[in-house]
């Protein structure tokens, strides 16, 4: 993914995930990492049974994005993990370029 350099002035960001599912999905389970080079430096898990689009705030994002700004263009990647339960569903990852 290519962001702007202006979300690097940022105070915060949002990220929002839309998706859908043919099947009903019963033990829906959403996981997020963020890594710098190979190291996890952000995880979080989700449950979310609704319709709504899945959103999140994050500062600590905006402050990883200062700190790797365009010296670490290329090295940060936001890896996205669906599951029914323990059953892997689909996987994304983005990897992060600044212009």
């Amino acid at each position: 993914a290519r962001l702007p350099v202006a979300i690097l002035k940022c105070s915060a960001v949002s990220r929002e995930i839309n998706f859908s599912s043919a099947e009903e999905i019963p033990q829906f389970r959403l996981e997020q990492r963020i890594f710098l080079e190979s190291s996890c430096i952000e995880a979080s898990l989700l449950i979310e049974l609704s319709a709504r689009p899945v959103r999140s705030r994050k500062s600590t994002l905006v402050f990883l994005c200062r700190l790797v700004g365009h010296l670490r263009s290329g090295k940060l990647t936001i890896e996205t993990a669906f599951y029914d339960g323990q059953v892997s569903i689909a996987k994304t990852v983005y990897r992060i370029y600044y212009d």
